[in-house]
Protein backbone atom coordinates (compact mmCIF):
# COMPACT_ATOMS: atom_id res chain seq x y z
CA UNK A 1 0.00 0.00 0.00
CA UNK A 2 1.03 3.44 -0.66
CA UNK A 3 -0.19 6.54 0.37
CA UNK A 4 -0.50 8.97 -2.69
CA UNK A 5 -0.98 12.60 -3.35
CA UNK A 6 -3.13 15.10 -5.08
CA UNK A 7 -2.67 18.66 -5.54
CA UNK A 8 -5.84 20.96 -4.60
CA UNK A 9 -4.84 23.26 -7.77
CA UNK A 10 -4.83 21.85 -10.96
CA UNK A 11 8.19 12.60 -8.01
CA UNK A 12 16.76 7.86 -11.02
CA UNK A 13 19.85 10.07 -10.73
CA UNK A 14 23.27 8.06 -10.09
CA UNK A 15 26.21 9.87 -8.97
CA UNK A 16 28.03 11.99 -11.25
CA UNK A 17 30.98 14.40 -11.05
CA UNK A 18 28.88 17.32 -10.71
CA UNK A 19 28.11 15.54 -7.04
CA UNK A 20 31.75 16.35 -6.33
CA UNK A 21 32.78 18.81 -3.72
CA UNK A 22 35.01 21.10 -4.43
CA UNK A 23 37.00 22.57 -1.50
CA UNK A 24 35.55 20.53 2.11
CA UNK A 25 32.74 18.57 3.10
CA UNK A 26 29.92 20.92 3.02
CA UNK A 27 30.79 23.05 -0.73
CA UNK A 28 29.47 21.40 -3.58
CA UNK A 29 31.42 22.17 -6.97
CA UNK A 30 29.61 24.81 -8.81
CA UNK A 31 27.86 23.93 -11.75
CA UNK A 32 29.26 25.11 -14.73
CA UNK A 33 26.21 26.34 -17.33
CA UNK A 34 25.75 24.05 -20.81
CA UNK A 35 23.69 24.70 -23.62
CA UNK A 36 19.71 24.44 -23.55
CA UNK A 37 17.21 24.44 -20.60
CA UNK A 38 17.09 22.99 -16.99
CA UNK A 39 14.25 23.43 -15.00
CA UNK A 40 14.58 26.05 -11.94
CA UNK A 41 12.44 26.89 -8.86
CA UNK A 42 10.26 29.55 -9.85
CA UNK A 43 7.87 32.04 -7.65
CA UNK A 44 6.15 30.69 -4.50
CA UNK A 45 2.24 29.81 -5.16
CA UNK A 46 -0.35 28.29 -2.93
CA UNK A 47 -1.42 24.86 -3.68
CA UNK A 48 -2.98 22.45 -1.50
CA UNK A 49 -2.20 18.96 -1.20
CA UNK A 50 -4.66 16.69 0.02
CA UNK A 51 -3.45 12.29 0.82
CA UNK A 52 -5.02 9.65 -1.13
CA UNK A 53 -3.82 6.15 -0.47
CA UNK A 54 -4.05 3.34 -3.47
CA UNK A 55 -2.24 -0.13 -3.30
CA UNK A 56 -0.36 -1.10 -5.61
CA UNK A 57 -0.62 -4.45 -7.48
CA UNK A 58 3.06 -4.22 -6.98
CA UNK A 59 6.55 -3.32 -5.36
CA UNK A 60 8.02 -2.46 -9.34
CA UNK A 61 5.80 -0.08 -11.89
CA UNK A 62 3.96 -1.50 -13.92
CA UNK A 63 5.48 0.78 -16.51
CA UNK A 64 8.55 3.57 -16.50
CA UNK A 65 8.63 6.06 -19.34
CA UNK A 66 9.76 9.28 -20.13
CA UNK A 67 10.22 12.13 -22.49
CA UNK A 68 12.57 15.44 -22.80
CA UNK A 69 12.37 18.95 -22.91
CA UNK A 70 14.95 21.76 -24.28
CA UNK A 71 15.40 25.03 -26.43
CA UNK A 72 14.55 25.13 -29.95
CA UNK A 73 17.63 24.75 -30.82
CA UNK A 74 18.45 21.87 -28.83
CA UNK A 75 15.25 20.07 -29.57
CA UNK A 76 16.21 20.40 -33.05
CA UNK A 77 19.21 19.07 -32.75
CA UNK A 78 18.19 15.83 -30.81
CA UNK A 79 15.46 15.53 -33.43
CA UNK A 80 17.83 15.39 -36.12
CA UNK A 81 20.47 13.13 -34.32
CA UNK A 82 17.38 10.70 -34.01
CA UNK A 83 16.42 11.27 -37.51
CA UNK A 84 13.20 12.91 -37.07
CA UNK A 85 11.08 15.41 -38.58
CA UNK A 86 11.24 18.85 -37.34
CA UNK A 87 7.54 19.50 -37.80
CA UNK A 88 6.22 20.83 -34.52
CA UNK A 89 3.28 18.98 -33.53
CA UNK A 90 0.99 20.21 -30.75
CA UNK A 91 -1.40 19.04 -27.87
CA UNK A 92 -0.45 15.69 -25.59
CA UNK A 93 0.78 12.71 -26.38
CA UNK A 94 0.28 9.09 -25.77
CA UNK A 95 2.73 7.92 -22.59
CA UNK A 96 2.78 4.78 -20.21
CA UNK A 97 1.73 2.47 -22.64
CA UNK A 98 -1.27 4.72 -23.15
CA UNK A 99 -2.08 4.81 -20.04
CA UNK A 100 -1.65 8.68 -20.00
CA UNK A 101 -1.39 11.52 -22.47
CA UNK A 102 1.12 14.05 -21.08
CA UNK A 103 2.79 16.97 -21.84
CA UNK A 104 3.38 20.75 -20.80
CA UNK A 105 1.60 23.24 -20.59
CA UNK A 106 1.27 27.18 -19.43
CA UNK A 107 -2.08 28.52 -18.93
CA UNK A 108 -3.81 25.80 -20.43
CA UNK A 109 -1.88 25.58 -23.50
CA UNK A 110 0.36 23.40 -24.08
CA UNK A 111 4.00 23.40 -25.64
CA UNK A 112 5.01 22.29 -28.91
CA UNK A 113 6.86 18.98 -29.22
CA UNK A 114 8.68 16.65 -31.86
CA UNK A 115 8.70 13.32 -32.43
CA UNK A 116 11.80 11.06 -33.11
CA UNK A 117 12.96 8.04 -32.43
CA UNK A 118 10.02 6.95 -30.47
CA UNK A 119 10.93 9.48 -28.13
CA UNK A 120 9.18 13.36 -27.79
CA UNK A 121 10.58 16.20 -26.91
CA UNK A 122 8.88 19.24 -25.61
CA UNK A 123 10.04 22.95 -27.24
CA UNK A 124 10.48 25.32 -24.08
CA UNK A 125 11.20 29.13 -23.42
CA UNK A 126 13.92 30.46 -21.24
CA UNK A 127 11.82 32.33 -18.52
CA UNK A 128 8.54 30.83 -18.81
CA UNK A 129 6.88 28.48 -16.31
CA UNK A 130 5.32 25.38 -17.14
CA UNK A 131 2.86 22.49 -15.57
CA UNK A 132 3.26 18.50 -16.23
CA UNK A 133 -0.33 17.77 -17.19
CA UNK A 134 -1.43 13.96 -16.63
CA UNK A 135 -4.44 12.70 -17.91
CA UNK A 136 -5.65 9.40 -16.62
CA UNK A 137 -7.19 7.26 -20.10
CA UNK A 138 -7.90 4.29 -18.75
CA UNK A 139 -10.76 3.25 -15.78
CA UNK A 140 -9.02 2.60 -13.28
CA UNK A 141 -7.19 4.61 -10.51
CA UNK A 142 -3.13 5.19 -11.20
CA UNK A 143 -0.42 6.32 -9.06
CA UNK A 144 2.14 8.46 -10.93
CA UNK A 145 5.61 9.00 -9.56
CA UNK A 146 7.06 11.69 -11.05
CA UNK A 147 10.33 12.96 -11.78
CA UNK A 148 11.65 16.40 -13.40
CA UNK A 149 15.87 16.60 -13.94
CA UNK A 150 16.29 13.33 -12.18
CA UNK A 151 14.63 15.00 -8.90
CA UNK A 152 10.92 13.89 -7.33
CA UNK A 153 9.05 16.67 -7.50
CA UNK A 154 7.71 15.88 -3.90
CA UNK A 155 10.35 15.99 -2.46
CA UNK A 156 13.06 17.77 -4.47
CA UNK A 157 15.27 14.18 -3.89
CA UNK A 158 17.06 11.56 -6.60
CA UNK A 159 13.92 10.13 -7.84
CA UNK A 160 13.28 6.29 -7.57
CA UNK A 161 10.00 4.68 -8.57
CA UNK A 162 9.56 3.14 -5.44
CA UNK A 163 9.02 6.52 -3.65
CA UNK A 164 5.37 8.27 -3.61
CA UNK A 165 3.49 9.86 -6.09
CA UNK A 166 0.48 11.32 -7.23
CA UNK A 167 -3.31 9.33 -7.19
CA UNK A 168 -5.21 9.98 -10.59
CA UNK A 169 -8.76 9.02 -10.06
CA UNK A 170 -10.20 7.17 -13.52
CA UNK A 171 -10.25 9.15 -16.58
CA UNK A 172 -9.01 12.47 -14.27
CA UNK A 173 -6.89 15.40 -15.67
CA UNK A 174 -4.14 16.47 -13.23
CA UNK A 175 -1.46 19.35 -13.62
CA UNK A 176 1.65 18.95 -11.27
CA UNK A 177 2.54 22.74 -10.80
CA UNK A 178 6.04 22.83 -8.98
CA UNK A 179 8.52 21.26 -6.83
CA UNK A 180 6.64 20.85 -3.72
CA UNK A 181 7.92 22.70 -0.23
CA UNK A 182 5.19 21.69 2.29
CA UNK A 183 1.58 20.85 1.97
CA UNK A 184 0.17 24.06 0.65
CA UNK A 185 3.13 25.76 -1.17
CA UNK A 186 5.34 24.60 -4.48
CA UNK A 187 7.86 26.90 -5.84
CA UNK A 188 6.99 26.57 -10.36
CA UNK A 189 8.69 24.84 -12.99
CA UNK A 190 10.09 27.30 -15.04
CA UNK A 191 12.45 27.10 -17.88
CA UNK A 192 16.04 28.35 -17.06
CA UNK A 193 19.60 27.81 -17.53
CA UNK A 194 20.88 24.53 -16.80
CA UNK A 195 23.02 25.95 -14.35
CA UNK A 196 20.43 27.92 -12.53
CA UNK A 197 18.37 24.46 -12.42
CA UNK A 198 17.34 22.88 -9.08
CA UNK A 199 19.08 19.74 -10.20
CA UNK A 200 22.19 22.03 -10.73
CA UNK A 201 20.82 23.37 -6.70
CA UNK A 202 20.97 19.85 -5.38
CA UNK A 203 24.42 19.06 -6.52
CA UNK A 204 24.46 17.72 -9.69
CA UNK A 205 23.09 18.79 -13.12
CA UNK A 206 23.26 15.74 -15.50
CA UNK A 207 19.88 14.55 -15.56
CA UNK A 208 18.56 17.90 -16.98
CA UNK A 209 16.02 17.79 -19.83
CA UNK A 210 14.16 14.45 -18.85
CA UNK A 211 10.62 13.88 -17.02
CA UNK A 212 10.28 10.52 -15.84
CA UNK A 213 7.11 8.98 -14.92
CA UNK A 214 6.49 5.79 -13.39
CA UNK A 215 3.04 4.41 -12.98
CA UNK A 216 1.16 2.11 -10.99
CA UNK A 217 -2.16 0.48 -11.31
CA UNK A 218 -4.34 -0.53 -8.34
CA UNK A 219 -5.00 -3.82 -6.80
CA UNK A 220 -8.62 -3.31 -7.45
CA UNK A 221 -10.00 -6.78 -5.73
CA UNK A 222 -7.23 -6.01 -2.39
CA UNK A 223 -8.84 -2.33 -2.13
CA UNK A 224 -12.18 -4.01 -2.46
CA UNK A 225 -11.68 -6.49 0.06
CA UNK A 226 -10.22 -3.48 2.52
CA UNK A 227 -13.45 -1.20 2.22
CA UNK A 228 -15.53 -4.51 2.80
CA UNK A 229 -13.44 -4.87 5.56
CA UNK A 230 -13.75 -1.39 7.22
CA UNK A 231 -17.84 -1.37 6.20
CA UNK A 232 -17.56 -4.74 9.03
CA UNK A 233 -15.78 -2.76 11.52
CA UNK A 234 -18.20 0.04 11.23
CA UNK A 235 -20.98 -2.06 11.43
CA UNK A 236 -19.94 -3.58 14.53
CA UNK A 237 -19.14 -0.41 16.05
CA UNK A 238 -20.56 0.24 19.75
CA UNK A 239 -22.58 3.49 20.53
CA UNK A 240 -21.87 2.49 24.19
CA UNK A 241 -18.67 0.74 25.11
CA UNK A 242 -18.90 1.03 28.48
CA UNK A 243 -21.43 -0.57 30.25
CA UNK A 244 -21.73 1.10 33.65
Amino acid sequence: MTAGLRSGNYSLSASSIDNLLATGATTPRKIDDRPGLGTTAGREQYSRLERARLIRKSDAPDVVDSFHYNDETGAKAMTGILGGSTSKRGGLFDAAGERLKVGLVRYGHTYPYYQAGGRRIVIGDAGYHYEVRLENRTKKRLEIVLSVDGLNVLTGKPASPSQHGFVLEPKQTYDVDGFRKDSTTVRSFQFGSVAASQAAAKGGAGNVGVIGLAVFEEDEARAKAELQREQLVRENANAFPVSR
